[in-house]
């Protein structure tokens, strides 16, 4: 099962804005190379806005986020509460979840769209997970 990151606006801007604007500078300056160089760091982030995901498959929680991949197993995952800690992560919105996993001493940041959908599926692959009541209260 697959669920897609929530995506803020704002992130939007800045993955969307910084490369339209590097691309228009080299073009408004007639600059081939900078045209070059507003497509190789305009790449990345693109790659990261539309491949920002999490897949559930079987007893493993799949992290994408661009090139970086990162599995977890499920069994593993002891807790999950409601964060919006700015730290870096796999998400690209702020209203994200915070996994403990591999006896608390690993962390991912994920945000997915449904949130409580994605919850209740590694509660059935995992009943054993301690969710936080912030999880399950509307923002």
């Amino acid at each position: 099962m697959y669920f897609p990151s929530k995506r803020d606006w704002w992130l939007g801007v800045i993955f969307f804005g910084v490369p339209v604007l590097a691309f228009f500078e080299a073009i408004r300056t007639d600059s081939i190379n900078g045209l070059i160089v507003s497509i190789i760091f305009s790449a990345p982030l693109l790659w990261l806005w539309f491949t920002t995901g999490y897949r559930i498959k079987g007893e493993t929680l799949y992290v994408q986020y661009g090139p970086f991949k990162r599995k977890v197993d499920i069994s593993l995952i002891s807790k999950i509460n409601k964060t919006r800690s700015p730290w870096s992560a796999p998400a690209l919105s702020m209203d994200r979840l915070e996994i403990l996993y591999d006896h608390d001493f690993k962390i991912v940041l994920v945000s997915p769209i449904y949130q409580k959908e994605f919850v209740k599926v590694l509660l059935e692959k995992n009943s054993n997970i301690r969710v936080d009541q912030n999880v399950w209260e509307e923002e």
